[in-house]
């Protein structure tokens, strides 16, 4: 599976974001929420492959992964709302 933090579209959507007028934190916020929600997605299609192979290991080192991810979004969107007041992600 390739890498989408590696593909054209990203580089350039990431490439249109830092060239923008927001404030650097509203680009921090897009990286790393572009990135987290990648590393969430390709964690859930790990787990659905360990699931259907009956690879209970592989899927709760998957499991972990996701889950760690899950709490770093959640800590930067706690401080992100502090910090500006605002939202970051609607979850």
């Amino acid at each position: 599976m390739d890498n989408p933090l590696q593909s054209q579209y990203f580089l350039d959507a990431f490439d249109d974001v830092l060239a923008s007028d927001q404030p650097d934190i509203d680009k921090l916020a897009w990286a790393f929420g572009r990135v987290t929600e990648d590393i969430i997605a390709t964690a859930r299609q790990e787990i659905e492959v360990a699931t259907a192979l009956h690879d209970t290991e592989a899927k709760i080192k998957v499991q972990i992964k996701m889950e760690t991810i899950k709490h770093a979004r959640h800590i930067f969107a706690t401080h992100y709302q502090r910090i500006t007041g605002r939202s970051v992600w609607n979850e």
